[in-house]
């Protein structure tokens, strides 16, 4: 009976001992599964070769400023192919992806505002906030007073 119940020990420890190394070595796996998941991108996505850019679009200075809605903006590659273009939301925000690493022309073109043309490299998710400036025209109305000093200068120079 001691050589059963010893055996029996034995092979118990043996059938622990497996299920250890199991575990183990299950464990292991799933870390360094999850470990390559973390640092190892999956390929194809957007993400992977694109930065989120956004750009904040505003009529006015200081506090006073208010989102402007609707405004187009164009990024066009200036060493790649990749080009796109979306508008201002209410909040007068916009967010284009652009490839990593190149170089994007964007413009910006709204009415009754000078137009915003700039070149920048992507290195990042990216930020950029613009205040459009109002175009002025003004039309030189003379006042009564200059009005009336011109029409007595005229007249001066007719009598003289």
């Amino acid at each position: 009976m001691k050589k059963i119940s010893s055996a029996m020990v034995k092979i118990a420890v043996v059938l622990v001992a497996v299920f250890s190394l199991i575990i183990a070595v299950n464990a292991g796996y799933v870390s360094n599964t999850v470990q390559n998941n973390k640092t190892t991108p999956v390929k194809g996505t957007l993400s992977d070769f694109y930065a989120n850019i956004t750009f904040n679009v505003y009529d006015g200075e200081g506090c006073g400023c208010v989102p402007l809605r609707g405004v187009p903006i164009n990024a066009t590659g200036r060493d790649t192919d990749h080009s796109t273009s979306g508008l201002t939301d209410d909040n007068g925000k916009c967010v284009l992806q652009l490839e990593y690493d190149k170089t994007y022309r964007v413009s910006m073109l709204e009415q009754d505002h000078e137009s915003v043309l700039f070149d920048f490299v992507v290195i990042d998710n990216q930020e950029f906030s613009f205040h459009m400036k109002v175009i002025e025209t003004s039309i030189h109305v003379p006042s009564f007073l200059q009005m009336m000093l011109q029409k007595i200068i005229f007249s001066k120079k007719l009598t003289t």
